[in-house]
């Protein structure tokens, strides 16, 4: 998922450790999510929002994200009428 979080945390001077020590992660766990090889639950997304004082939305880029992609073309399949397997 795309983010903001090097260009916030980088702003007010912090490192991916510190940052981790705020929010209860590791350094290891602020890159994964920097780099985008991981998404953090919505609870760690969370608490990364407030410490920048930010919402979600402005630290977590949904609208270019590939996964709501997928989630927008799984409710084009609804909406076609293509049969959807329940889980």
């Amino acid at each position: 998922m795309k983010n903001r979080i090097k260009e916030l945390r980088e702003q007010r001077g912090l490192t991916q450790e510190q940052l981790g020590e705020l929010v209860g992660a590791s350094r290891q766990a602020i890159n994964a999510i920097e780099t985008e090889k991981f998404e953090p639950s919505i609870w760690l997304a969370y608490d990364i929002s407030k410490v920048f004082e930010c919402a979600i939305e402005d630290v977590f880029l949904f609208d270019v994200s590939p996964r709501k992609s997928r989630a927008d073309s799984s409710r084009q399949e609804v909406k076609s009428g293509k049969k959807i397997s329940s889980l």
